[in-house]
């Protein structure tokens, strides 16, 4: 994927995010997007609704991660808004919705191409279950540093 056509964009990454539960924090991740033109205006809406029939909530051997999307045709270029935050918001587990996890951050992916959706999902599954990624992206002092970690852990 490399850098060149990257989806991972220091300005679509916030840092020490503050939000009281999943939807706030969703709302605000897809208005980065809306902002830089990634999506279209029933973006947000339906990655709500997704989320509420599909959780993406995946536990990892660090903080939990979610990895919520819409159908493409919310979708107008690729892209990933990240939401690192400043306390875990609850979302439900991947496949076991009855279980709720603590998420740490958020993936919120603007993806055009329909075949792509799970090629996204094994990639961040397989980058975060080296606990040392999810830790430096934690760390990171600024979304410039977010990015390149992200760049390298997910796209190479």
């Amino acid at each position: 994927m490399g850098a060149a056509r990257s989806s991972f964009h220091p300005g679509l990454i916030r840092l020490g995010m503050k939000a009281p539960d999943r939807e706030a924090a969703i709302r605000e991740l897809a208005g980065l997007l809306k902002r830089e033109g990634r999506v279209k205006d029933s973006f947000t809406k339906a990655v709500l609704a997704r989320e509420a029939e599909f959780p993406t909530g995946l536990p990892t051997r660090g903080v939990a991660i979610a990895i919520p999307h819409a159908d493409t045709r919310h979708c107008l270029k690729p892209a990933v808004a990240v939401g690192i935050l400043a306390e875990p918001v609850e979302f439900q587990e991947m496949g076991s919705p009855e279980n709720t996890l603590k998420v740490g951050v958020i993936f919120l992916l603007s993806i055009t191409n329909p075949e792509a959706h799970v090629e996204w999902l094994s990639r961040f599954a397989e980058a975060f279950q080296k606990p040392q990624t999810l830790q430096k992206l934690l760390e990171a002092p600024n979304p410039q540093e977010a990015c390149y970690l992200l760049r390298r852990a997910v796209e190479e």
